[in-house]
């Protein structure tokens, strides 16, 4: 787990190794252990390395024997043990222990495809001096981030968009289709990112960048190599041997995450997920577990017994933490560290969670990803009640939602499925997605910046990759390559890595992900239940309560927060902004609304103090007028 960042460009590029080193340390939170760099005119890699595999001689940039090839990643490839036996088999040299060093190789023998002989995390950067051309590529699920930007007569990439605002050139004026999914989604999804000259590299991509004949580099080839699909032929095997196969792929992949130099542990909440994990690192031999949790002094929002109870259960030398809004108050200022406004108030208390962790370890295996893949949210059991009425043609269903607003409000019980009712299938899970779109967010704004929003055709630049229908599959797929990259695995990344701890997502295993994604919906959600091919695999080695117990989100006490430790920070960030994008006197409705409690508008308030304070910071001011 590191920091990476480079350039490639034409003997023109605004680049040098001043500003590879530049940019190599603001990243120094992602790697604290070393660094290192490698450079030549119009061509730089720069590393920050965070020790976790071959603590004495893994530094990056690395090169093979020759120095025709160099590699510079960020992440783990969990089965480089049996990648290295194999290509020292057919001659190859290593000098190191390190799995960054089989990417070099790995490549001599596969060229651009090699990435997908790996099992892992990472972004990856390799220079082939030999055919002068750079390649880039990024893991299957995007857990590890990678930003690209194009320059005059150059290409600029790195682990964190801050890397990149060292270099001259890039445009960091604002991008309105990405504000305008933000104020809808609370993330931007990629490939936007908040400015027009930067962009999301996608996941399951490689790139390959040469010189052009006129001098500039040029994107020559970009394959999307891996892809999460839930449309493809089903396998067709009875349940109890999909619970079978499902557990097995479950060990394995604990197994070869449990693969490190440094002390290691888990996250910890006590739901099933993570549960899962702690009992299949104890099965597969783990022993002195360490695990962690975060507890709030809100009962309706502590679930910490929960995880006392199955650290107990395992023997793990378990920590746990009660976050009050004072801590929440202290952590604001990470808001801005992201880079771009980013609303998942769960952010806080990952980073919390991660600042804890790393008292004690120096990785932490998570439970993150389990939801996506086995059919975890309550949108997949909602989305399935429309099958049964969207045979009705659409004018008519809009005519019955209308009819039922008369009887049936948004906040009673039906109220949503009625409001929904007159949506074409295709945007129905979009609006469940949506949280807080409905009036509050975009009525804060001011005229000005709203026509600045509406400017073009904002919405079918991002809102296609939404598009679902009323099948649970289809909506499983929308989420492993929308929400599930771009906002949680963003949220733990930089929760992680602001404190130098290696997050490791076993569920996220692309084996794992492939094999349960081709199982049957109903293997997964059926009535009332969710997760049952997961939980029926875990539910011996699992507390009956764990298993039985119904989901509840990574919540916290925002509301009361707001209105109280944060209260001060959101009255001065929303009504002091300075930069014309909120409408003033909505603003205090809004906030006034947010006192009243009538109705819990706290993630809209949060949504917009997030915007207000990323418009506030220096590398954004006034960039949209």
């Amino acid at each position: 787990m590191c920091g990476l960042c480079g350039f490639f460009g034409s003997r023109y590029i605004e680049a040098d190794q001043s500003c590879l080193v530049e940019m190599n340390n603001t990243l120094f939170h992602r790697g604290p252990d070393g660094d290192g760099t490698y450079f030549e005119p119009g061509m730089g890699l720069g590393h920050r390395r965070l020790s976790i595999i071959d603590l004495a001689s893994g530094g990056q940039p690395i090169s093979n024997e020759s120095g025709s090839i160099w590699a510079a990643f960020n992440g783990e490839i969990y089965n480089y043990v049996e990648l290295r036996l194999s290509l020292k088999a057919k001659g190859h040299i290593f000098k190191t222990q390190s799995d960054t060093e089989v990417i070099v190789h790995q490549y001599e023998e596969d060229g651009e495809r090699c990435v997908e002989k790996f099992v892992g995390m990472f972004a990856i950067a390799i220079w082939d001096k030999g055919k002068h051309c750079l390649l880039l590529a990024r893991d299957r699920f995007g857990v590890k981030p990678l930003f690209a930007a194009e320059l005059a007569h150059g290409l600029a990439f790195a682990s964190e968009m801050k890397s990149l605002f060292k270099l001259p050139g890039i445009d960091l004026s604002w991008n309105p289709a990405a504000i305008h999914s933000y104020l809808t989604l609370g993330y931007i999804p990629a490939p936007l990112t908040a400015y027009r000259g930067i962009r999301k590299f996608g996941q399951g991509t490689i790139e390959t960048w040469e010189i052009s004949e006129s001098g500039d580099p040029t994107c020559s080839s970009r394959i999307r190599y891996w892809t999460p699909s839930l449309s493809a032929s089903r396998v067709n095997v009875p349940f109890e041997d999909a619970v079978a196969k499902v557990f097995s792929l479950l060990r394995d992949s604990v197994h070869i995450r449990l693969r490190s130099d440094v002390p290691l542990g888990a996250f910890l909440s006590g739901g099933v997920d993570s549960s899962a994990v702690v009992a299949l690192m104890r099965l597969c031999g783990a022993d002195r577990i360490k695990t962690f949790s975060i507890g709030f002094e809100e009962r309706e929002f502590d679930e910490s017994e929960y995880a006392t109870q199955v650290a107990r259960r395992f023997g793990t030398e378990h920590h746990c933490r009660i976050v009050t809004g004072e801590d929440a108050r202290r952590a604001l200022p990470l808001l801005s560290g992201i880079d771009e406004p980013f609303a998942d108030s769960s952010f806080i208390p990952t980073f919390l969670l991660s600042k804890l962790a790393r008292e004690y370890v120096t990785v932490s295996l998570s439970g993150d990803g389990g939801d996506e893949i086995f059919g975890g949210y309550d949108e997949y059991r909602r989305i399935g009640r429309y099958q049964y009425v969207d045979a009705m043609p659409l004018r008519l269903r809009r005519g019955s939602a209308w009819a039922a607003r008369l009887f049936i409000n948004q906040g009673m019980r039906g109220g949503g499925f009625v409001r929904r009712l007159g949506i074409p299938s295709n945007q129905r899970f979009m609006s469940l997605k949506a949280h807080g779109e409905d009036d509050q967010v975009f009525r804060s704004l001011s005229p000005d910046f709203s026509a600045y929003l509406s400017e073009s055709a904002l919405v079918s630049t991002w809102e296609a990759g939404f598009r679902s229908d009323h099948s649970i599959s289809s909506a499983q797929q929308v989420d492993q390559t929308t929400y599930l990259p771009d906002d949680i695995l963003v949220k733990l990344d930089r929760a992680s890595m602001a404190v130098s701890l290696e997050a490791r997502e076993p569920l996220l295993d692309h084996r794992l992900a492939e094999y349960v994604n081709s199982l049957p919906s109903q293997y997964k959600i059926r009535g009332g239940h969710t997760k049952i091919v997961f939980k029926t695999a875990m539910h011996r080695h699992l507390p009956s309560e764990v298993v039985s117990r119904r989901k509840k989100g990574f919540s916290i006490p925002l509301r009361k927060w707001l209105c109280g430790p944060l209260a001060d920070h959101l009255h001065s960030s929303v009504e002091g902004e300075s930069s014309g994008i909120f409408a003033s006197e909505q603003i205090r409705v809004l906030l006034r609304a947010l006192r009243e409690g009538k109705r819990d508008i706290s993630s809209q308030v949060w949504k917009l103090m997030v915007l207000a304070v990323w418009a506030g910071s220096q590398k954004a001011t006034n960039k949209w007028q």
